[in-house]
């Protein structure tokens, strides 16, 4: 019997019967990021009214991208280009974490979720990149550019993500415009891109937990993907 794989994912409106209406969507390559290895795919939408939400039974999760958090989770104002906030996605998603790490369930954590990994373990974000002075590299290249390498990345050797991927200079898509800034509890940064900017880590404490800032999801193809893929299946 295959494994199961918990992924969450947000909301977008769509055009169905009712009329356009909210509705989870994801990328359905992340169906075949799993189904590819012979596991299932199970998806999370944002749950309501749930504190608690338990993944002890799956055999790992995925915390996708997707629109930015609520700054006032990791104690800031929201500034003006902090966009597409979903509170009900930020404690679906916060809730799925804290199982995880108390089940010790293997976390990939992508994007959004790689932001969010951080502000779970107590650190905080750069609200937009351009603002806090990073202009050396364009990080939000979506579209055209989603399925492209962007620009490359340096991943530390004594790190769990050097382990996956054997390699130390690595080139990623990129489609984000915030990033971490204070970095959290109980992680270590294990790679950056030239300009400083944090593009992934990992949790110090025993849970078997990662997060890039790239995604792997919309390049199947590469070898970078196959290796993180490959490590989250197994």
């Amino acid at each position: 019997m295959g494994k199961l794989i918990g992924i969450s994912t947000g909301l977008k409106n769509v055009d169905m019967a009712p009329g356009n209406i909210p509705c989870v969507v994801i990328n359905s390559d992340f169906v075949k990021a799993c189904n590819n290895y012979g596991n299932t795919a199970v998806i999370f939408g944002p749950q309501e009214n749930l504190k608690l939400i338990d993944v002890s039974k799956f055999d790992a999760i995925v915390i996708s991208g997707g629109g930015d958090i609520n700054p006032n989770i990791y104690g800031e104002e929201k500034l003006e280009k902090t966009i597409r906030i979903s509170n009900n996605r930020d404690s679906t998603e916060l809730a799925m974490l804290k199982s995880a790490e108390e089940h010790n369930i293997k976390t990939l954590a992508i994007c959004r979720g790689h932001q969010l990994l951080n502000v779970y373990k107590g650190g905080t974000l750069y609200q937009d990149l351009k603002d806090s002075g990073f202009s050396q590299i364009d990080h939000d290249k979506p579209f055209d550019d989603a399925r492209s390498h962007v620009h490359d990345v340096n991943i530390e050797s004594n790190t769990k993500l050097y382990k996956i991927i054997q390699e130390n200079e690595i080139q990623v898509n990129s489609i984000h415009h915030q990033a971490i800034n204070k970095i959290g509890n109980d992680l270590q940064i294990t790679a950056k891109s030239s300009d400083g900017v944090i593009e992934g880590v990992e949790v110090t404490n025993g849970w078997n937990a990662i997060g890039v800032q790239w995604h792997p999801e919309n390049m199947l193809e590469d070898n970078v993907s196959i290796k993180l893929f490959e490590w989250l299946n197994s």
